[in-house]
């Protein structure tokens, strides 16, 4: 790209001209003074010299329009911090502030750092090379800003902008991570405080086994009871917002009291003394099984514990039973394997199922 100061050389060259030609007798005067040591023109005719000093000036004006009108070429380096382009110029500006003008340069006077000086004369093959300044968005304390800086790194700017840093503080990106147009550096401010809290301790259910209970029985022993404990925090504070928080005493007010309900385990042989039953089967297979979720049964009920599979057959489905050592149930459910005096017991817990495994039994069919 070329500019063309053209007004400006013509300007130039008539004023000069204008100087040379200020007339006879001046241009006599000029000649003549000191005479001793201009002889040469002595007895010179006023015209001739008037004619021969045109003629150098005409001279010395076509060196300035040569000078003037030949391009020179300028590289200009632009740094934005993200990367830099080079641009080569053709110019036939005379110093930097032009070229500048005249070729619209992205250079922010005051702001971007260039090499040299705005006055400097442009000679051919210059190079200039503009760090532009960075725009950083800052956010702090609450606040945030777009700042224009020429800082190299998170932790100069901070320094510039006086923004302190606490031994705690989070700074995004780190302290000493070069900075880049565009960026958003983060100061997020970190405070501790010891916090003292009454806390509500849940009791719990547990099951425990009771062999000395028919098997199949269960019953609570002990009642559930909710404790109170008084506990101490170090919580961590980020802009102001509970971050985590970190245990470091606990005084116990109340003591939890979990709920235990024991379940039977023991398997008893007989009958009760007043069981009144219309019809005793004996020496049936009982087998022990267990489901996960309470299917329900062919009889229409959830198969849990006192529900019994039976072949219909046999025993009716809907009877109601007493089984040795299982005690009463209800015939629920069928199975394919279930054929003539065979009955499966359901039971609650799969470590009743091992501890009843498969015996044989007497049944009674109440009703």
């Amino acid at each position: 790209m070329i500019d063309k100061p053209r007004d400006k050389v013509e300007s130039l060259i008539e004023g000069f001209f204008r100087w040379c030609m200020k007339g006879k007798k001046a241009v006599g005067n000029i000649l003549c003074v000191p005479r001793k040591k201009t002889k040469i023109f002595k007895d010179a005719h006023p015209r001739l010299a008037a004619t021969i000093v045109a003629t150098i000036c005409i001279s010395a004006a076509g060196l300035v329009i040569v000078g003037f009108a030949t391009p020179k070429t300028v590289i200009v380096n632009i740094d934005d911090s993200i990367e830099t382009t080079t641009t080569k110029y053709e110019t036939t500006s005379m110093r930097v502030d032009s070229f500048i003008e005249n070729h619209e340069i992205d250079y922010v006077y005051g702001q971007d750092i260039i090499d040299v000086e705005m006055y400097d004369g442009i000679s051919d093959n210059m190079e200039i090379n503009i760090t532009k300044a960075l725009q950083i968005s800052v956010t702090a304390d609450g606040k945030t800003e777009t700042v224009t800086t020429l800082t190299a790194t998170v932790e100069d700017l901070l320094k510039e902008l006086e923004i302190k840093v606490g031994k705690d503080d989070i700074v995004e990106p780190a302290l000493d991570q070069e900075l880049k147009t565009g960026q958003h550096v983060y100061v997020r401010r970190v405070t501790t405080a010891e916090v003292t809290e009454d806390v509500v301790v849940e009791h719990e259910q547990v099951s425990c086994v009771n062999y000395n209970m028919a098997i199949g029985k269960t019953e609570i022993t002990q009642k559930g009871q909710n404790g109170l404990e008084k506990r101490k925090y170090l919580v961590t504070y980020i802009d102001g917002e509970e971050s985590e928080r970190e245990l470091t005493d606990v005084q116990v007010i109340k003591e939890k009291q979990d709920k235990i309900i024991s379940y039977g385990m023991g398997v008893f042989s007989g009958i009760p003394k007043d069981l009144k039953y219309k019809k005793k089967i004996s020496n049936v297979k009982a087998v022990s099984y267990y489901y996960e979720g309470n299917p329900v049964g062919a009889y229409g009920l959830p198969c849990k514990y006192g529900t019994v599979a039976v072949d219909k057959n046999v025993i009716p489905l809907g009877s109601k039973l007493y089984i040795e050592g299982y005690g009463y149930a209800i015939a629920n459910d069928v199975g394919t394997a279930i054929k003539g005096n065979v009955v499966d017991l359901y039971m609650e817990k799969y470590s009743q199922c091992i501890a009843w495994g498969a015996r044989t039994v007497n049944v009674y069919v109440i009703e």
